[in-house]
């Protein structure tokens, strides 16, 4: 997993850096002032860690949105993608919704609109170009900012690891590890629910998902299938070479011949996107269809956006396949 934590606040030849470091210079007074009062102890280093935190938040994605609500609420967080105000996309709408701006639906972010947030942190994922190219011009500005890679929320163990380094970039380390504790503990319940059966009795089960117009098959190194595999399946993507994330049409999903389909419920769809495949006589024999072996799973409970939630989806696709 590649992750790169920018921590080094450099100047900045604009107006925007001396707002930028104004900030800052007062939480280094605040560490100071705290640091020669020996009154209170406990109490000044408690105001220095308040003080010296990131105050202004930007999340650019789904995940680090809802990661960082859960971790230092709305009030610290000036910025949150629209997609984290849908409860059918995210797992922490309510809080999104009292963060007082939102930043437009797309995977190309306008570093010049997040700058105009004056922001002292951003958290990016890169998954698509433009997010990791806004996250690279966002280094070069100054601005501290955390940039984690898709990897980072493709098993639970990323996503506990994830939620310790958003922790650390937000000051809140303490919470961070309680909340990637118990959230692996979770996960480690659940695997002791998997049967142990050897691979020749394992289900086969092909994992879909909808984008647009496109059906399309998931390979085991994303989170639903990954899951799916974890949980004692074998992922019929491998009867056709499936590597990537690919569309797929009724003649590859006859080659792959699951017993079990997982269809990823993308913002509330359902299972809308899939019936006109499913319904297509061509698979009448497959399986999967044949004993409406289907198992719809919300896109926040198991997906890259799941994160701390990644247990709910867990627990069902168990159970789908025992």
């Amino acid at each position: 997993m590649s992750t790169q934590l920018t921590r080094s606040i450099r100047s900045r030849r604009t107006r925007i850096a001396a707002s930028l470091l104004l900030p800052l210079a007062i939480g280094l007074t605040s560490c100071s002032t705290a640091t020669t009062d020996a009154s209170s102890p406990a109490a000044d280093a408690a105001t220095s860690t308040t003080a010296s935190a990131p105050q202004r938040i930007v999340a650019l994605s789904l995940e680090t949105a809802d990661i960082a609500l859960q971790l230092v609420g709305p009030d610290r967080i000036v910025a949150v993608p629209a997609s984290a105000l849908k409860p059918t996309s995210a797992n922490q709408s309510a809080l999104a919704a009292q963060v007082a701006n939102t930043l437009p639906s797309g995977t190309n972010p306008d570093p010049e609109s997040i700058l105009a947030f004056n922001p002292d942190l951003v958290l990016n994922t890169t998954r698509h170009d433009g997010e990791a190219a806004a996250g690279q011009q966002l280094e070069t500005t100054g601005v501290t900012v955390v940039n984690l890679d898709a990897d980072s929320f493709v098993t639970p163990e990323a996503v506990a690891e994830a939620t310790r380094q958003i922790g650390e970039a937000v000051g809140e380390q303490s919470k961070a590890e309680e909340l990637a504790t118990t959230f692996t503990a979770a996960i480690a319940e659940l695997d002791k629910q998997v049967p142990a059966d050897g691979a020749d009795t394992a289900p086969r089960f092909a994992a879909l998902m909808s984008r647009g117009t496109s059906i399309m098959a998931m390979p085991s190194n994303l989170m639903m299938p990954g899951l799916a595999t974890r949980a004692g399946g074998t992922n019929a993507g491998d009867a056709i070479g499936l590597t990537a994330t690919r569309p797929i049409d009724a003649e590859a999903l006859v080659a792959m011949n699951p017993d079990i389909l997982f269809i990823e419920d993308f913002q509330g769809k359902g299972r809308g996107p899939f019936e006109e495949l499913l319904a297509n006589p061509a698979l009448a024999n497959v399986p999967a269809i044949a004993n409406n072996a289907i198992v719809l799973i919300p896109a926040t409970e198991a997906s890259g956006a799941s994160g701390l939630n990644t247990a709910t989806g867990y627990q069902k696709i168990i159970a789908a396949l025992q």
